[in-house]
Parts: structure tokens; sequence; C-alpha cells
């Protein structure tokens, strides 16, 4: 049903993805600053269910593409190398993430207090998020296989990386609620980003190697 090793990847991939700081980090931030991990989930769970969303919009385009067209499924699969070495050398000069947006965050007034608005406020971030778009139609595809069913491969993927989402976000929260500290060095984000840019880069490099082998055969 899945090919283990791109699975693996994908892992890997969605993992460094998902804990690179960006809006959805912030805002889980920022929401368990204000109101606490209890109810900073509820925005976790709309973060998360938003991925889920936006991997059926994307895939549903996708698997025709992949069923019709051999040649445009290699094309998509470089286009999404070329997003990889952006992502990876984008982290490289990434500044470290500063705490100081989320104590002005803090100050705000709050206006939606319901956790049903906080957990639709998480989901509409996440429809409205460039590079998570980005992220399934450009790099989904290097850990589709193919040969195997394309329906069964997406949706083990997109739970995935749901749970991926909702881990790591409540690791963030819980960080945030706790060992506020930890979070105001850039040292730790710095190294998070020079990891996760190192990654970038060589899975780029094997996409490329990979579309070299296929041309030259």
């Amino acid at each position: 049903m899945i090919n283990t090793s791109l699975f693996v990847l994908f892992l890997i991939t969605s993992a460094f993805t998902v804990a690179t700081p960006g809006p959805g980090v912030l805002m889980t931030l920022t929401s368990s600053i204000r109101y606490g991990l209890k109810i900073a989930i509820f925005v976790i769970l709309g973060t998360a269910s938003g991925t889920v969303v936006m991997a059926a919009i994307s895939s549903t385009g996708l698997g025709l593409l992949i069923s019709t067209s051999p040649t445009a499924y290699e094309v998509i699969k470089g286009l999404g190398a070329l997003y990889m070495l952006y992502l990876g050398i984008r982290l490289y000069r990434a500044k470290p993430f500063s705490f100081d947006l989320a104590n002005k965050e803090k100050a705000q007034s709050i206006s939606i207090t319901q956790k049903g608005s906080l957990c639709l406020q998480g989901v509409t971030l996440q429809m409205t998020n460039p590079q998570l778009i980005m992220f399934f139609i450009s790099l989904f595809p290097q850990f589709i296989d193919h040969k195997l069913p394309f329906t069964p491969q997406v949706i083990v993927m997109s739970v995935t990386y749901f749970c991926i989402v909702f881990t790591i976000h409540t690791g963030y929260g819980w960080i945030a609620s706790n060992f506020r500290q930890l979070l105001s060095t850039p040292k730790a984000a710095k190294v998070i980003n020079c990891v996760g840019g190192s990654f970038f880069l060589l899975l780029a490099a094997r996409v490329f190697w990979d579309i070299a082998k296929e041309l030259a055969l």
C-alpha cells in the first residue's frame, strides 16, 4: 500500500517542515501564552485539521495528473526539488525566531474566546498558508510511488502529517507554557534552521540524481 523507504523520508521531511517556526508555530506559541496549553490545544487541532483539508484539495488534481502523464510527474518532481533547494537556502539565511513577536501578541486584546472559534482560526490559517500549499503540491510527489495505488498513499501521508503537526505544535505549546526562557535564546532556533536546511538540500540533491538517472535511460 505504501513504499516504506519513501514513507520514512516523508516522516523526516514533514517533521523538519512542521518544526520550522512559521505562522502556525507562532499562533501556537501566542495561544499557549495567552490561554495556556489546555485551551491552545483547540488552536492546534484546527491547525492540524487544516493540513488535512489542504492535502485533500491538492492531491485531487495531483492524482489525476500523475495517472495520465508520467512526464508531467517527473516535471513536478523537478519543481519540487527546486522548492526544496529554496527551503534549504532560506533556512540557512533565516533569522532566529524572536519570542518578542509572541509578547506583542500577548499584549493585544482578545476578541475570540470560544473554543470552536479558536479551532476555526487554526483551520483558516492553514487554508491561507502559501507554504503549506507549496508543500503538498511540490513535495508530496517526491514520496509517492507511482507503481502503487495513489489514494491509499495520500490518505496515509495526510493522516500522518496531521499527527506530526499535532504532536510538534503541542510540544511547542508545552514549552511556551512551562519553559518560556528556552525559546528566548536564538541559538536553539539557529541549530534547528541549519539542520533542517541541510536536510532539504540533501533531499533535493537526491531527487535531482534520480531524475538524472531516469533521463540517462
